[in-house]
């Protein structure tokens, strides 16, 4: 039985482990959208979870799912997370706190009641705060088929560079189709 003082020995442990990815000398967080920072995070991220036994995948705007597959009802999905991008100079418990909890939190049902019921889905959305570019809630908009890829086709952000050319570098294209059908999901 993993007990409590386990339990918040995994958070103390994997915080700052997280937290260390876009660090600033400043003592907070910097992880713009489809910055090398924000990249190496969901990267770095990426691996912990397939260690963890999770089957992990990006979809095509950079939306990162650590996916435990159900063993009754494998077709109703359950997500949980947050995003990983900050503001400049951001906190460590804005947005990856969620999404760092939900794979612990996977995670430790998984050792204490093995595989569940349904599918349980960690989502790592790749945007929210709209700090390099002038267009937020990317990364949800995205999996519930909801963003319109002309809305960031022609911006850009403070030096210039483009959405599109941007999340291209980081090797992610602008979505045609909805990754996610809006109905797949059972419960977020």
């Amino acid at each position: 039985m993993i007990t409590h003082f386990r339990k918040c020995q995994a958070i103390e442990e994997t915080l700052p482990w997280l937290s260390s990815f876009g660090a600033d000398p400043a003592g907070g967080m910097t992880r713009l959208l489809y910055s090398p920072e924000w990249l190496e995070t969901q990267q770095q991220f990426k691996k912990r979870m397939a260690a963890s036994g999770l089957e992990t995948r990006f979809d095509e705007v950079g939306n990162l799912y650590g996916r435990l597959n159900g063993t009754e009802y494998p077709q109703e999905v359950v997500l949980s997370g947050s995003h990983i991008d900050t503001v400049v100079n951001g906190g460590n418990l804005d947005g990856q706190f969620g999404a760092l909890a939900a794979w612990l939190a996977i995670d430790w049902l998984k050792t204490q009641y093995g595989a569940p019921l349904r599918t349980v889905e960690v989502v790592a959305m790749a945007e929210e705060e709209g700090s390099r570019f002038p267009y937020v809630f990317w990364g949800s908009k995205n999996i519930f088929g909801l963003a319109n890829p002309d809305d960031v086709r022609n911006i850009c952000d403070a030096k210039g560079n483009s959405f599109v050319d941007a999340m291209k570098a980081c090797g992610f294209t602008l979505l045609r189709i909805p990754e996610r059908p809006t109905n797949s999901a059972s419960g977020y």
